[in-house]
């Protein structure tokens, strides 16, 4: 398209120039500034005192031409450049009236049909209607005479902008007279570049905004993302300071509550990553009586889901800026404007809200107002960081409930056995501070650091280093004693000393009636047999609690005692103890027996086997590897694996030393 109007009759003077303003506008990647190159240089070109540049946008379901930049000498009108925040003062155009074609207005019959027009006498002219620019001309005490109205094509030949001429003027700029024939085409070729530029420009933005969703999208930190919303922000707004708020639902209130607060002329940095603490208190949005705080900026944003912007916060009267102003007292500040933007996930619900302060005017630095334009592209991004940290939100909820519920495990765990005193929740903690030491030690473990993903992959496994328990049977846990099983078998025990005790009074009654002159010698027989009988049950009793150690001695005595006969209530006669009440009486260290403790050892199989089935993410896949290790010993000897200290990892080996250390 571009060659075949550089085909076209073009004056030589202007094919140099041409050729420079297309590689300037195409290098060129703030698409307002490239409006207004554009714009200046038409009226360079064809000498106009006036000119206007028209995007094709859609608004409210129709296709208008919307003011880009507006600009005229005589009158010293510049509207629209966004640096300045000049907003442009007049309504789009729109291309269809009542469902027709809009022909009669010149800028819309030239995007319609693609073609150029050229009026020499707006006044004189009854083939558009020019009464719109009467009256602004009457207003300015100005004549909008000569037009020259061009479309903007894209190499598809679609019509995506207009440029406006206004006012040829002579050579000696005294006079306005008709835009030469011969400058159309010229214009036209500067159209077509103007064009391809700018869709460049529209698509570049396009895969820029793509590029910074995924970039959000891939933040797996919270604070990080919303550091990186808020600088992003302030750097497409050029605000001097800025403010990002999480909405918080209670039970019968909701709050904003500030998580990053910037000020670049302060050198304010709090929240996010800074490390800086925030201290203010949160904004309410529903009061707990049920009203709304419509007062607040940053809250009736919330609740009306919609943009607010102020020019000047001290000529405002719909909200309450007084915290804005005893702030600009306190760090002599002025605040002056502020942008404030929902953002809503994909419910259309308001998770948080985007406040900016203070647009910068990019030629002195003075404060302005933020431009109306700039409102669609900081939605736009409102949107992408919305759902970015609405997708970070719903993770830092789900990382809290998997939190909550391997916590309530550990907490199973521990109330199966009060033996084990709280045993799973301590374990967490000892493991802290023994990783905290070697990520500091600089000698041994000097190549040894966590990042904060492992950090996190550490303490979950030791929340969960013990899991398996849930497989074991309680009395096992619960075995405080040897004879311990659902309750202490002690008691039988201890009731049949009393009924050998009382069977021996018996029997020393009945020969005390036969020889009652024997009385006083029975008497003292059965003192010495009551004292040996509670002596015995008394050893039995210390046996029964288990220890460090028991000697061969002491094992042999509770054989011998199991050989005793006593009578149960049918008369018979029973032995002392049972076979079941030997072997577990004789256990040489602690309460369990082989058997038991192989069951009670065989829960780090249980905890291995059920950490491994579940289905971790990366960053949680050592979980099993690091919990599964907490009984295995640095010379082998431990279980279930039999592992060498080097076969394991440093997490393992800590959670092995941990877990001793807390036993002890």
């Amino acid at each position: 398209m571009i060659r075949q109007l550089l085909e076209k009759e073009i004056p030589t003077q202007f094919y140099k120039r041409l050729i420079r303003t297309a590689l300037s506008i195409t290098a060129e990647r703030d698409i307002y500034a490239l409006f207004e190159e554009i714009l200046d240089e038409a009226q360079y070109i064809s000498n106009a005192d006036g000119g206007t540049v028209y995007m094709l946008v859609e608004q409210e379901g129709q296709q208008v031409l919307e003011f880009t930049i507006v600009k005229n000498y005589s009158l010293h009108i510049s509207q629209g450049r966004i640096e300045t925040g000049a907003e442009v003062n007049f309504k789009p155009v729109p291309l269809f009236m009542n469902g027709s074609p809009n022909h009669r207005n010149v800028v819309s019959h030239v995007a319609l049909t693609g073609n150029i027009a050229n009026i020499v006498d707006a006044y004189n002219n009854e083939e558009f209607d020019f009464s719109g620019t009467r009256e602004v001309d009457q207003q300015l005490g100005y004549k909008s005479k000569s037009f020259l109205t061009i479309p903007l094509k894209n190499e598809e030949n679609k019509v995506i902008g207009v440029i406006q001429l206004i006012n040829a003027l002579s050579e000696d700029k005294k006079k306005i007279v008709s835009f030469d024939k011969e400058i159309e085409p010229v214009i036209e070729v500067l159209a077509a570049f103007a064009a391809m530029a700018l869709e460049s420009q529209l698509k570049a933005k396009e895969l820029e905004q793509k590029d910074l969703l995924v970039e959000l999208s891939s933040e797996p930190s919270t604070s990080h993302l919303i550091d990186r919303i808020l600088r992003e922000a302030q750097s497409i707004t050029r605000a001097d300071g800025g403010t990002l708020y999480l909405y918080r639902q209670e039970e019968n209130a909701s709050y904003l509550d500030f998580t990053h607060v910037r000020n670049d002329s302060l050198g304010v940095d709090m929240g996010g990553v800074s490390g800086n603490p925030l201290d203010f208190p949160p904004i309410p949005v529903i009061r707990e009586d049920g009203s709304q705080n419509v007062n607040h900026i940053a809250s009736y944003s919330a609740i009306t889901k919609e943009v607010v912007n102020i020019k000047d916060v001290y000529k405002e009267t719909k909200f309450d800026f007084t915290g804005a102003k005893n702030f600009d007292k306190q760090n002599n500040y002025h605040s002056k404007s502020f942008l404030t933007v929902p953002l809503m996930n994909h419910e259309n619900d308001v998770i948080g809200v985007l406040q900016l302060i203070n647009a910068k005017d990019i030629d002195d630095g003075t404060f302005i107002p933020f431009s109306r334009r700039i409102e669609p592209i900081v939605k736009a991004l409102a949107s992408y960081a919305a759902i970015a940290l609405n997708n970070q939100l719903l993770l830092r909820d789900l990382k809290n409930l998997l939190d909550a519920f391997i916590q309530c495990i550990a907490q199973a765990i521990d109330a199966k056995s009060p033996q084990t005193s709280a045993h799973c929740q301590r374990i967490p903690l000892l493991m802290e501070l023994i990783a905290q030491a070697a990520c500091e030690d600089q000698d041994k473990f000097k190549d040894f650091n966590l990042n904060e993903e492992e950090w996190y992959e550490l303490r979950v496994a030791s929340w969960l280093h013990d899991c398996g328990k849930l497989a074991t049977p309680d009395w096992i846990l619960d075995k405080a004693t040897k004879l311990h099983v659902m309750n202490d078998g002690i008691n039988e025990i201890n009731a049949r000393f009393a009924t050998i005790k009382q069977h021996a009074r018996v029997v020393a009654l009945e020969k005390m009636i036969e020889q009652p002159d024997k009385r006083s010698a029975i008497e003292i027989a059965l003192e010495q047999q009551l004292t040996e009988i509670e002596d015995n049950r008394q050893f039995i009793n210390r046996a029964n609690k288990g220890g460090e150690f028991m000697s061969q001695e002491d094992q042999e005595r509770v054989r011998a005692l199991a050989l005793q006969q006593w009578i149960d209530a049918e008369g018979k006669e029973q032995p002392l103890l049972t076979e079941f009440e030997v072997k577990n009486l004789v256990i040489e260290r602690g309460t369990l027996t082989q058997d038991e403790r192989d069951m009670i050892n065989n829960h780090m199989q249980v905890t291995i086997d059920m950490l491994e089935s579940l289905p971790f993410p990366k960053g949680l896949r050592r979980v099993s590897e690091y919990a599964g290790g907490h009984h295995e010993k640095m010379d082998g000897s431990g279980f279930p694996k039999g592992l060498t200290r080097n076969e394991m990892s440093v997490p393992a080996r800590m959670m092995a030393v941990a877990d001793i250390f807390e036993a002890l």
